[in-house]
This record gives structure tokens, sequence and C-alpha cells, in this order.
């Protein structure tokens, strides 16, 4: 940033927060009176503000996990080093010492008791957590189905036939009542705060991919109406929906690949969707998505003339009823969370099985976004191509179903795998190839939530102004957004900032400082059933740990530490 811009953010750019009185002898909260975001900005730089929370062994620890996630081979192979741990020296000495540093660095404690002493201590400084129960299925080992059911016995699609471990549903089961707990968790500790869930553990991750690729063959579906010219590989998040369809066109690509409905049921299935039935006469992607539901693919591919990826692809019978179960999990959670006024965010996973959890998602916010406040928020990964036109489509979605938009936008987690699984079935990779096209996907998606403000025209809840939270440990992003909010004059109600814990303390803490609306991410769990999240952080942190950002922290541990350290 030149000097002009900062001339200019401090002429308009001002972030009002008024200040609070307890009333009681104790000092006031610590929320400013009316400071310009450039000196927000200026104090992110501040060691002393930012690492005030911590002690001089956890600035050490901080230090040393930086340290080591700048190892490329222990970071690269670091699964495989634990496995040898395991072996060597016992679990519960490899448990105890992953305890001791990073489960204690990026975790806040193994159940939600354990974890009161640390959502006290954010308190103190006007921060709040997001409570996410950690444990997760790792990406390439899925449960194992057993051999396909007889097709003769099979209802529908027989290709897609196949059985479940009916003891991975009573695992989502016991994990649903883990998020319950979350829930109450975050109202009793943390009232302004966030519980996250993870569908994959709520639902078998075979039974998320199906319904994912069943998913995407319904959206390549609507393209084939319109053009034969389909390409079965293409990205799911690239696929054009940007067209409209009319009757007429609706009619010959229907009749082209299925049998058994006479003109006069096509017009009533046609009819059915369109919204505009005083209008023109098309329907658009929106209509078409919300008009054919999951659970009816079945039926509709039985009249199909040639079996090929939408007829393997549909639900069966069994996986339809394992479906309507996980449904019944996760409605469960959000009733609990809209009783309690808890909100809750839908964490985003790998691309195998992310449709399916942006379908039950949307689902979900359809049901429990149509209150004073949005329950629901949506992760967008904002690496994967196409994301910033999928973050409007779903604003536009919001809007025109009535139910408010809340979203937590982040850069992703799965960058490594994605790139290599992509490679090794011979598909383009659905993320970025770089980071600054990353980073402009990222902003991208800011701007067009920020700029999605009060609309009178439409609904009580789709006219309302949608919600962010922005989760980044980059400081240019965070700058970015905050003289965004100014210039469009944007509420901080509606924005929130998130990093991880043991991350980015420097911006959490100095925005919290500011009276913005400052989160932690709050990990938990059994520190066996932690690993795969550990993993998977610790990788990551090396992935961008040449970011000018990342180093910055790192200095400014080092140099906080030292600080303390000297003689007086």
């Amino acid at each position: 940033w030149t000097p002009y811009v900062y001339v200019q953010v401090q002429r308009h750019c001002f972030a009002t927060v008024a200040t609070e009185q307890t009333g009681t002898g104790e000092a006031p909260s610590k929320k400013p009176v009316l400071k310009p975001v450039v000196s927000v900005e200026k104090d992110f730089t501040d060691a002393t503000v930012a690492f005030q929370s911590k002690s001089k062994w956890e600035l050490f620890r901080a230090w040393c996990v930086f340290q080591i996630c700048a190892i490329g081979p222990i970071v690269r192979h670091c699964d495989t080093l634990y496995m040898y741990s395991v072996k060597v020296l016992g679990a519960r000495l490899t448990h105890l010492l992953l305890r001791k540093t990073f489960f204690e660095h990026f975790c806040a404690g193994e159940s939600s008791q354990g974890i009161v002493p640390r959502m006290r201590e954010l308190q103190k400084y006007n921060v709040g957590g997001i409570l996410d129960y950690a444990a997760e299925a790792k990406d390439g080992e899925l449960p194992e189905t057993v051999k396909p059911i007889d097709e003769e016995e099979t209802v529908g699609a027989p290709l897609s036939s196949r059985s479940y471990d009916y003891e991975s549903e009573a695992l989502c089961d016991a994990r649903a009542q883990i998020f319950r707990v979350a829930v109450r968790g975050v109202k009793d500790t943390i009232p302004d705060g966030f519980a996250a869930i993870k569908l994959s553990g709520l639902g078998n991750p075979v039974l998320l991919e199906r319904m994912s690729t069943c998913l995407a063959e319904v959206c390549r579906l609507y393209k084939r109406l319109a053009d034969d010219d389909v390409n079965p590989k293409e990205n799911y998040y690239m696929i054009d929906r940007s067209f409209k369809i009319d009757f007429e066109t609706f009619k010959k690509g229907w009749l082209k690949m299925f049998e058994g409905k006479s003109e006069e049921e096509l017009k009533t299935m046609f009819d059915a969707m369109d919204d505009n039935q005083d209008g023109p006469r098309y329907i658009s992607y929106l209509e078409w998505s919300s008009g054919v539901k999951l659970s009816e693919i079945n039926e509709m591919v039985r009249g199909c003339k040639h079996q090929g990826q939408l007829f393997q692809a549909a639900l069966n019978e069994e996986e339809v009823k394992l479906y309507r179960n996980m449904l019944k999990r996760v409605q469960g959670i959000l009733d609990l969370a809209q009783e309690l006024g808890v909100r809750v965010m839908i964490d985003a996973e790998w691309t195998d099985i992310q449709p399916a959890i942006d379908h039950i998602t949307i689902f979900m916010q359809r049901i429990y976004n149509r209150g004073d406040l949005p329950i629901v928020f949506n992760t967008y990964q904002t690496y994967l191509k196409g994301m910033p036109t999928r973050v409007q489509r779903d604003l536009d979605r919001s809007r025109r179903e009535d139910w408010r938009f809340g979203a937590k936008l982040v850069r992703g987690a799965y960058m490594v795998s994605e790139r290599k699984k992509a490679k090794k079935r011979g598909l383009e990779s659905p993320i970025c190839e770089t980071y600054e096209k990353t980073e402009e996907n990222f902003h991208k998606a800011i701007d067009v939530i920020l700029a999605h403000g009060e609309d009178p025209s439409a609904g009580a809840c789709g006219g309302a102004a949608a919600e962010v939270l922005v989760a980044s440990h980059n400081r240019y992003s965070i700058e970015r957004t905050l003289q965004k909010m100014a210039a469009l004059g944007v509420s901080q109600d509606r924005v929130g900032f998130g990093q991880l814990m043991g991350m980015a303390d420097h911006l959490t803490y100095t925005l919290a400082r500011y009276g913005y609306r400052s989160y932690k991410y709050v990990p938990y769990g059994p520190v066996d059933e932690v690993v795969p999240y550990l993993i998977r952080r610790t990788q990551e942190n090396s992935a961008i740990l040449g970011s000018p950002s990342v180093q910055e922290e790192r200095q400014m541990v080092g140099s906080e530490l030292l600080r303390r350290l000297r003689p007086i």
C-alpha cells in the first residue's frame, strides 16, 4: 500500500465502536472509541499486544512449532513418522509428546469441559470462539463398503447398488451427540461464538462421495438439455450454469435422453420449476437445482434411454435411506442450535464429497436462516477455481428463496492432496494454479458479499445484508477487508474475522482490541482422534510458511520471546 492510499484511508475509514462501562468499578471492556482503520493496521505489528495472553513457555512452544513446520522432509512425512513413533515408542508416549507440543498449540483440550479455561482466557481479551470437535475422516482412508447386493433385488438403478457398514451409522449417531454437546458448550462458555461441524462425521464419506457424483451429473444434465457438447471430466465448480432454458429446448433435450413422459407431463414438470409464471417462460439453474430432488433421481433415471453416468450415479433405496438418516442427525443439531441461539458453521472438506456438503448446507439454510439471524454458515474454499461465481450464485439464491446468507471464507485446507488426486486421475486440478490467483478469488468473494447489502424490495430475510466471517492469516487481506468495509459503510456486525488457535495472534487480538468481531477457531477432541487434523494443520502451515505474513508472525514470536528473556 502506498502512502497515498493510507492518506485516503485516514480521511474516511473509521471504525465506530461504543465504549461499554461495567458499572462495578472494574475496567471498561476493551472496545475503543472511534479509531481510524490505519491505526489498526499499525498495531498489527505490535508484538506486545499480539502475545500479551501468552506465557514464556507458550511463546517458546509456538516458536518451536513454526520452526518444525519449516522443515520440509519432516512435514511431508509426518504421518509416516507418527505411525513409526506409535510402533517404536508406543501410543501412550507418542500421544503424550503430541499433547505437550502440537496438540496444546493448535487445540484447546480433549473434551467440552476441558476447553473451558482456554475459552475464558479468550473472553478476557474480547475474542470469541468457533468450537470444533476436530476428529475427522482422513481423505483417502474412507470406510470400506461390502460387496454389492444382488442386482435383481435392487429397485432403480442396479449399477449404483452397494451396501454399507451399519457400525458406521452408530458411530455417526455418537458423533451427532458430541456435536450437540459442542453447541451447548458454545452457549455456556462463548455465547457470541460458533459451533463448527463436519458432515463427514455425520454420514459415511462413501455415501457423501456417491451423492456428490450424483449432484455433478444432475448439473451436467442441465447443460445437456441445452447443449450436447458436455465434458464429463469438467470441474464441477467450473461447469457453466449461467444460461436459461425455455420449454421447447427443455422438451427436445429431455426426449433425446429419456422415455416415458408425455408433452403434458413435461409441461407440468417445467411449470413446477419455473417461478416466473407471469413473465417469459424460462428456467434457470437455480430453479432447476431447487426443483430436482436428490432422493428422486433414482425414479427419474429409470426412463434413461442409455445407462450412462447419470444412471450409474443415482442413489439406490438404501442410500436414500442413509441420506435421510444423515439429514435427521444434522437437523437434530441445528434444532438445538436454533433453540439456544447458537450459530453453526459447516466446514468445507475435500472435493470428492464437497458438492454433497454444499447441497445439505443450502437445504439447512433454507430452514434455519429465516429468523432474526442466520443460524447456518456455509464454508467457501476460494482456492477452488470458479468459487467467486459460486458465492454470487448462492447470494442470489438466498435473496430469491428468502433466507439469510451466512458464510465463512477460507483459502482452503486440502491443496496438497487435491492436486495429487487430480494428477493421479489424469484430470485438471480443481485448485488455482498460483497463490496469487487464490488470493484474487478470496478478495473477489469478500467483495461480492460485502456489496450484498439490504434490499427492502426483497423478503424480510432474503432482503437482509449478507454476513461473513473472513478466515485468514494474511495481514494484507485483513487490511484490505477493513478498508473495503469502511469505503462501503459496512456495519461491523456483518463481518467477523477468524484465525486458527495457535496462529496469527497478532491479527486476532489486535482486531479484538479495536472492537471488531474477532474469533479463534478452537479445535478439541481426544489426541488419538485429532491426529489427522494435526497432520493436515502441520502440512498446511508448511505450505504457507514462505508467505510474508507467516514469516512476520514467526519473527514477532521470536522477538517477543527474546524481549521477555532479556535481563532488565
